[in-house]
């Protein structure tokens, strides 16, 4: 059976890509020892994690994503805890190396804002990682915006709600969804730049959908919102360019829709169908069959 959505190619060849994926392994590894020196460095770990993850999706048949999303949602996530704590933290990246003590941090990290936080929330999810999801429920979310105490454009739009209620989610308070559906308001606001305006569309609107259905029997409901979410993510990665003049379908995010697989993994996990394939969605993920 052909896939709902096709996941696209990205204009490079194989050698490329795979020097690409060999590249950022080794960078995981230096960045990881470098932690107790450099915390900050946490959130260049969680985005390498993520462009690892979905190298390895295109370019290895039945890829076993499970360590680097594990990574990727532990090490952003404590990125953010550690901005609500003056004491070290000790944390377990996973691998098998063991906890490393982290020291406070004085600033935020470079690079952590609250979308950073809702993508370390769906490699936990879809690595079904309790100890991310722990890390992530304890973030000041506030204290992630790109400039202290001034939320850019689209933080303040759609950014800040949707990860404060992903948090309360995770925290057990219903009233997230209502910070959600703030959030899809958010996505159309006026004052957004074009490029924040179309990736807000094209990907945080459709995500933040399926979040709000994954957990509703409707099965048709919830696969035409996939489908849906998968075709404007797809669009977004291969036709938008969010720099004019640089196309976007080699970046390792476009391979696979986090998100999305995020959320059908845990509507899997709930016992409920879903009827949509793609390349976009790894099978295993959705399905928990990657190594434990």
């Amino acid at each position: 059976m052909a896939d709902d959505v096709e996941r696209h190619w990205p204009g490079r060849p194989v050698h490329e890509l795979e020097e690409r994926l060999t590249d950022r392994v080794e960078e995981l590894a230096l960045l990881t020892a470098s932690l107790a020196e450099r915390p900050a460095n946490l959130v260049a770990l969680g985005t390498e994690a993520l462009a690892v993850a979905g190298l390895r999706s295109l370019l290895e048949s039945e890829a076993d994503l499970t360590a680097p999303l594990r990574l990727a949602g532990r090490a952003l996530g404590a990125a953010g805890a550690l901005l609500g704590t003056d004491a070290p933290l000790s944390v377990d990246l996973g691998g098998g190396t063991g906890p490393v003590t982290l020291p406070p941090l004085t600033t935020r990290p470079v690079g952590l804002s609250p979308r950073r936080l809702v993508q370390a929330a769906h490699a936990a999810l879809a690595s079904r990682d309790t100890a991310a999801l722990e890390l992530i429920a304890a973030v000041p979310i506030d204290r992630t915006t790109r400039q202290p105490d001034a939320a850019s454009a689209a933080e303040a739009a759609y950014g800040l709600a949707h990860a404060r209620g992903l948090q309360l989610l995770f925290r057990g308070d219903a009233a997230g969804n209502d910070l959600l559906l703030e959030a899809i308001r958010g996505c159309t606001d006026e004052g957004l730049h074009p490029a924040a305006r179309d990736y807000a569309l094209f990907v945080v609107s459709p995500e933040i959908e399926l979040t709000l259905l994954h957990a509703q029997a409707d099965a048709e409901r919830f696969d035409q919102a996939l489908r849906n979410a998968l075709a404007l993510h797809r669009r977004y990665w291969t036709e938008v360019e969010a720099n004019p003049g640089e196309p976007q379908d080699s970046d390792p995010a476009g391979f696979v829709a986090l998100g999305p697989l995020a959320w059908t993994a845990l509507r899997h996990d709930l016992g409920l169908p879903v009827g949509v394939r793609s390349g976009y969605l790894p099978a295993a993920v959705v399905t928990g069959t990657t190594a434990p």
